[in-house]
């Protein structure tokens, strides 16, 4: 099984992790954070999952992408990064080898395979090799100003010239796969009543609340530090999701609260939404702490 296979690459690499089937299937941290959707077909992740995979990874600082075996036309390559709705997708073999050393990898675009350039270590190996930027362009077959503007900034290039420009200045010019956390522009919605009413008493005590879908909490509460909550009225699905909430927490060292209609026994720490109109951010922190 697929996740199985990554389970084993994460433990190998000493990740601690834990399990829920959403917008992503597995959370892990080592010192760093992963959320993890893994799917056969990469061509089957979604844009909502996206956009909510894309919210989580921004809120959390945490690296986000699916990893899969194929899309509906072809087998994904090893150490090829690849993308779905701007979340990079590849092969589990890509995933430790990101996760093993700094791989120069190639992305997988429109128009072909593209490579990241090292401005830096371009502008350093055509010097060495006593070449001119006109001279390095007309060597590969590009323009004077493509090596320019290389030599300016970080940006990609098509694989075959990044061939052709390192075997002419005898030097490595790509840059490693540096994994990253997403941010998405557009925002999750909700329209249960609860979870808005919630919502609209954390950010008037001080904290930037949003939504969140396909995880085991539903609102992203942000002020100095973030905390995570599941909010909810259906005490049964409250219950069902506790185990998986308090796993996330413990892997993401973050804050978690549950804010409840009723009363709710429970692990991990609970406020009953009545009493939210009574308290300040630093007591909802110190209790979120515990």
């Amino acid at each position: 099984m697929l996740q199985k296979t990554v389970e084993k690459i994460l433990e190998s690499h000493n990740f601690a992790w834990s399990e829920w089937h959403g917008c992503f299937d597995i959370a892990a941290r080592r010192k760093e954070m992963l959320l993890l959707k893994v799917l056969d077909n990469v061509d089957s992740f979604q844009e909502q999952q996206a956009l909510n995979l894309s919210t989580l990874s921004g809120s959390l600082d945490a690296f986000a992408s699916v990893i899969g075996t194929h899309t509906r036309y072809e087998e994904l390559n090893d150490n090829v990064i690849y993308e779905r709705f701007s979340v990079p997708a590849f092969t589990p073999e890509t995933l430790d080898s990101i996760l093993s050393s700094e791989t120069p990898f190639l992305y997988r675009a429109r128009g072909g395979m593209f490579s990241d350039v090292d401005p830096k270590a371009l502008h350093k190996a055509r010097e060495k090799a006593g070449l001119s930027q006109s001279q390095l362009a007309g060597a590969v077959g590009v323009s004077k100003k493509n090596i320019y503007e290389h030599e300016r900034m970080q940006k990609k290039a098509r694989s075959e010239v990044v061939e052709r420009i390192e075997k002419e200045l005898g030097a490595q010019i790509t840059l490693p796969f540096v994994p990253a956390s997403l941010k998405s522009e557009t925002t999750v919605k909700s329209e249960d009543a609860f979870e808005i009413s919630v919502a609209k008493e954390l950010r008037r005590i001080g904290f930037e609340a949003g939504f969140v879908r396909q995880s085991p909490f539903n609102i992203i509460a942000k002020e100095k530090f973030l905390i995570i909550s599941e909010a909810g009225s259906d005490v049964r699905k409250l219950r069902k999701k506790l185990p998986h909430l308090a796993e996330f927490s413990e892997v993401s060292r973050k804050p978690t609260l549950v804010i409840t209609e009723k009363e709710l026994d429970a692990d991990l720490p609970v406020v009953e939404r009545r009493h939210l109109k009574e308290m300040s951010a630093k007591e909802l922190r110190k209790i979120a702490r515990k």
